[in-house]
């Protein structure tokens, strides 16, 4: 398949970087405070994320899993030349 034709999925999901960017205040330098304190960084990441999974795993696998399907017919649409899926 053409890289070109198609786009690249990174083209299309945004970055932990822009997400954190546009989930933070703008005063706050998180990548700052990643680098100065990765371990820390590290930790409070894996403890919001295991808080988050245990709260709300299945509507997290759930949106993720509606997104992927959306990527990939959309993806099988555009190569196909029309609208299929």
């Amino acid at each position: 398949m053409e890289q070109s034709r198609m786009g690249s999925v990174e083209d299309q999901i945004p970055g932990a970087d822009e997400v954190m960017d546009e989930v933070m205040p703008s005063e706050l330098e998180w990548q700052r405070l990643v680098r100065r304190y990765p371990i820390a960084s590290i930790t409070i990441a894996v403890i919001g994320g295991y808080v988050l999974g245990r709260n709300r795993g299945e509507e997290i696998v759930a949106a993720l899993s509606n997104h992927a399907a959306d990527l990939v017919s959309g993806q099988v649409n555009h190569v196909l030349g029309r609208h299929i899926l």
